[in-house]
């Protein structure tokens, strides 16, 4: 049976129970706001999942860190991503996976993407021109 979430959208229950970094989701926003429809709305454990899909990534099986930059980018709106970018996502990494790896387990790979998104401060923009 799958649980249902705040978003209103279901999760597998092999999702939830999976160990990883519990608060990220209701853990306070300290970063840019990751959707820019106005309504400030939060980021969702549900809406990163179904973007993984819509994106053609596997849930059934571990994620390459360059799979979790995309789906990074994917929630974000992004076609092309900085070096910034990049560098915030490995470090969303440590706290949720204890540290940058080849591959992540799902329910890491989703935490990793919240925990970014709470926290990416967005990058020098007159750095990312050049």
């Amino acid at each position: 049976m799958a649980q249902e979430n705040s978003s209103g959208g279901s999760l597998p229950d092999w999702i939830h129970s999976a160990e990883g970094f519990e608060d990220v989701w209701s853990m306070p926003n300290r970063g840019l706001a990751w959707c820019d429809c106005g309504d400030d709305h939060e980021l969702t454990e549900d809406f990163v999942f179904k973007t993984l899909i819509e994106i053609g990534l596997e849930p059934s099986r571990m994620l390459t860190h360059e799979e979790l930059t995309e789906l990074t980018a994917a929630v974000w709106m992004h076609d092309e991503v900085c070096r910034f970018f990049e560098l915030a996502v490995e470090e969303a990494a440590k706290p949720i996976h204890g540290g940058v790896d080849e591959i992540y387990p799902l329910r890491h790979t989703l935490e990793i993407v919240g925990y970014f998104s709470k926290t990416w401060q967005g990058c020098p923009e007159e750095d990312c021109r050049r």
